[in-house]
C-alpha cells in the first residue's frame, strides 16, 4: 500500500463531506457519531494538506528538528549509494526508514503538528490564512483533541455553533486548498464517488482483462499470418 501525503488528505477531506452530509439527514440524538468523525476527518485533512504545501517547498519545512531530518537526509543517501542497486521504481525508502542515534540512545523523526503548519504556511511560505478561518482551525483542533484523547460534552446551542465552523470551514477549505495544490482540482477530488471493489469482482475483473488480451494478441497473429 502507497499512500501520500496529497492522497491521505484528500481522502480525509472526502470522509470528512460524507460524515457532514449524514449528520445533517438525521435527528441530531441518533447522528452525534457523524458528527464527531465528521470533526477527526477535517481536522485531520487540513493538517496533512497544509503539510503537503509545506513539503513541497521543502520536505524538511514539515519535520519538527530540521537538525535530524538532515541527519536523516544525510544517512539515507549514503545509504542508497552503499547499496550499489540498479535503479528501481519500487524503491520507496524515505527518511522514516533510517535508524538514527546510536546504542540505545535513539532518535526519532516527528513532523509538526496542525498549529506548526499554520504559522509555517504563514510565515515561512507567506500564504495567508485569515483570522476568522485561523480561529475556526483552532477550534475544529480543540475539539478534536477532547474527542480523541478523552471526552467531549456539549450543550445544544454549543452543537450548532460548531456545525456552523464546520460548514463554513469546510467551504473555506476546499477554495483555500484548490488555489494552493494546482497539480490537482481538490473540489473534484473530494466530490468524486469511491469506486470499490469487492475480492471476487477484482479477480473475474482480472481473468476478463486477460481473456481480453489473449484475444487481441490472437487477432494480431491471425492478421499477421493472412499479410504473409
Amino acid at each position: 500500500m502507497e499512500y501520500s501525503l496529497l492522497e491521505n488528505g484528500i481522502d480525509s477531506l472526502k470522509k470528512a463531506k460524507t460524515n457532514i452530509e449524514e449528520f445533517s439527514k438525521y435527528y441530531n440524538e441518533t447522528s452525534y457519531h457523524f458528527l464527531k468523525d465528521a470533526v477527526i476527518f477535517l481536522n485531520h485533512g487540513i493538517e496533512i494538506l497544509l503539510k503537503y504545501i509545506l513539503s513541497k517547498k521543502n520536505e524538511s519545512l514539515i519535520f519538527t528538528d530540521i537538525e535530524l531530518y538532515m541527519e536523516a537526509k544525510e544517512r539515507l543517501k549514503n545509504e542508497m549509494k552503499s547499496e550499489k542497486k540498479p535503479f528501481d521504481f519500487n524503491n520507496k525508502r524515505s527518511v522514516f526508514d533510517v535508524k538514527l542515534g546510536n546504542g540505545n540512545k535513539k532518535k526519532q523523526l516527528y513532523t509538526i503538528n496542525l498549529n506548526e503548519a499554520i504559522k509555517r504556511i504563514k510565515l515561512l511560505i507567506d500564504i495567508d490564512i485569515s483570522e476568522d478561518v485561523e480561529k475556526a482551525i483552532s477550534l475544529i483542533n480543540d475539539y478534536r483533541n477532547h474527542i480523541t484523547h478523552h471526552s467531549i460534552i456539549l450543550d445544544q446551542q454549543s452543537v450548532n455553533e460548531l456545525v456552523k465552523k464546520i460548514d463554513f470551514l469546510f467551504s473555506y477549505i476546499l477554495d483555500f486548498f484548490n488555489e494552493h495544490i494546482t497539480e490537482i482540482n481538490v473540489v473534484m477530488e473530494v466530490d468524486a464517488q469511491r469506486f470499490l471493489f469487492t475480492s471476487q469482482e477484482m479477480s473475474q475483473l482480472k481473468r476478463d482483462l486477460l481473456a481480453y488480451e489473449h484475444e487481441r494478441i490472437m487477432s494480431r497473429i491471425s492478421i499477421d499470418a493472412d499479410e504473409m
